[in-house]
């Protein structure tokens, strides 16, 4: 498995997302500046309180993306014994990276999902090796592999 194939993919990814957030939100903002040339009423006033809302949750996810990559650069992704942050686990036939919260992608026609430390399933698998079972959500789960 080619781990640092497998952490350059997360930055592409990451770098994918923090440009789409900062796209959402130049576009957002174009879209809701108010015409100060034009009359302004209290039902406009209320539309742009709200617009600052939601650009405020928009840049808040750039942040989040932001946090991610800065994440996945200090993570060592060398071989792993153990479940430890930069680990690719095996768990029941589906494939984990322990760095951050990823929803499912796949590199060289396998896939993946990323996992991070705060995540619940992470505090049963943290430290577990090769052959070792947890119990999750009330279901029992083997550790197939750890790279």
């Amino acid at each position: 498995m080619d781990k640092v194939k497998l952490k350059e993919a997360l930055i592409a990814l990451e770098k994918h997302h923090i440009d789409e957030a900062e796209m959402k939100y130049d576009d957002f903002l174009l879209g809701n500046l108010l015409d100060k040339t034009e009359v302004i009423d209290d039902d406009d006033q209320s539309h742009h309180r709200q617009s600052i809302e939601i650009s405020d949750q928009l840049e808040e996810q750039a942040h989040v993306h932001l946090e991610h990559l800065e994440t996945i650069h200090k993570i060592s992704f060398t071989p792993k014994k153990v479940v430890e942050p930069g680990a690719v686990i095996s768990v029941n036939g589906r494939c984990m990276i322990v760095a951050v919260s990823k929803p499912m992608f796949t590199i060289d026609g396998r896939n993946f999902i990323g996992i991070s430390t705060n995540a619940p399933i992470y505090k049963e698998l943290a430290g577990k090796k090769t052959g070792e079972s947890f119990v999750f959500n009330g279901n029992t789960f083997k550790i197939e592999s750890v790279y």
